[in-house]
């Protein structure tokens, strides 16, 4: 498995959708969802009182 798939499987195992950024550095850490919206709630954060940080679409 490469590191990709690991990072992924260890999201996935601690609960997270762990699907990743297309430009990288974000992954998605809701819970596994079946629509195509994505948060990564700890990366790229404006300040330490944002709710989210990194938001896209897929």
């Amino acid at each position: 498995m490469n590191t990709r798939g690991t990072a992924q499987s260890g999201a996935r195992a601690a609960g997270y959708c762990g699907l990743e950024h297309p430009r990288g550095g974000a992954s998605c850490t809701r819970s596994p969802h079946d629509d195509k919206w994505r948060v990564d709630y700890y990366n790229d954060r404006k300040s330490v009182t944002d709710a989210s940080g990194t938001e896209w679409f897929e």
